[in-house]
């Protein structure tokens, strides 16, 4: 089986972390002269720990790979449905012309973009990941609802958006100019969440009173 470069690159940050500090611990130990079955024992221990450290590392690239595809799954069903297309690379949308107004927005940035219309009205889907200082990874879904005027900027707070009744884990709803974003925390799970969740965003635009 060939392995992936993030599968190569977790192996060799195994074997260095494994490698490395069993040979510094080694030198260390002759230059202290400690026993040679207490080396041993270190050599063994860093080995362990290498090992613990790649096998997770693997696991958490493989639930990263497989919430990458079921979301991608997700979003080219939603396409499918709602005469759209699903792409990579913002690049794909703005280079044939096909007009959509979507990639234009900063906010349509991410590894999985998508673009169509529901109920008449044109709705873009970004799923991105930030990276915290603090060294963490955090996954949301934004859905852009294209709005048939401009509108003046504004943002609701969390109590106003919890009377919205909004789908579980939405994190904020902005309006700027002719669009509405309503982001959702995490990526979708399935074509049905990614529905209910693209559905509010167009009915909460509807509702909006006229500017």
């Amino acid at each position: 089986m060939r392995l992936t470069d993030d599968a190569r690159d977790t192996l060799i940050t195994g074997a260095v972390i494994g490698g490395g500090g069993a040979a510094l611990l080694v030198g260390c130990g002759l230059f202290w002269g400690f026993p040679w079955q207490v080396l041993l024992l270190l050599v063994a221990v860093m080995a362990v720990l290498g090992g613990l450290i790649a096998a997770m590392s693997f696991a958490d690239g493989r639930r990263e790979a497989e919430r990458r595809e079921n979301s991608r799954v997700s979003l080219l069903a939603w396409v499918v449905v709602n005469g759209g297309r699903c792409e990579t690379d913002l690049a794909a949308f703005t280079a044939d012309g096909e007009g959509w107004e979507s990639p234009k927005s900063p906010l349509f940035r991410g590894t999985l973009l998508a673009v169509g219309h529901r109920d008449g009205v044109e709705v873009g889907i970004s799923c991105a990941t930030d990276f915290c200082s603090e060294g963490g990874t955090t996954w949301h879904t934004a859905v852009l609802v294209r709005l048939g005027e401009e509108r003046s900027p504004a943002r609701l707070g969390r109590r106003e958006i919890h009377r919205l009744g909004l789908p579980r884990r939405v994190t904020s709803v902005a309006m700027d100019g002719r669009e509405l974003c309503v982001r959702y925390g995490g990526w979708p799970d399935d074509f049905v969440a990614l529905n209910t969740q693209v559905d509010a965003a167009v009915r909460l635009a509807a509702s909006l009173p006229e500017a």
